[in-house]
């Protein structure tokens, strides 16, 4: 079973252990990240089809970017903001030369 689907059943569990009836509204307020409606159809169904025998299993939570990570993407739109000023100075030199040929 993919994680999504063993995610959505993993909360199925945990509503129906706090004597709640899962449903799809249910399960898209309480999963940690949105999935598709399918998804979350699909492992309903499987869960309501296996309640007895399904258990909770721990998912891979996603690992963290590197710290460095941030540091390079504030590297990287500094350099894309330098680049957009560089550009609208050369857009305004033609912008003037297109207008002094122009009279």
């Amino acid at each position: 079973m993919n994680t999504e689907l063993q995610q959505v059943v993993n909360v199925c569990i945990a509503l129906d252990e706090a004597g709640k009836k899962p449903s799809v509204g249910m399960l898209r307020a309480k999963l940690l990240s949105p999935l598709p409606i399918p998804t979350i159809i699909k492992g309903l169904s499987y869960w309501k089809e296996n309640k007895a025998t399904v258990k909770t299993q721990q998912i891979a939570k996603p690992t963290p970017p590197p710290a460095s990570l941030g540091n390079d993407l504030a590297i990287r739109v500094t350099q894309l903001e330098n680049d957009v000023v560089t550009l609208k100075n050369e857009l305004k030199t033609l912008q003037q030369r297109f207008v002094g040929e122009g009279s």
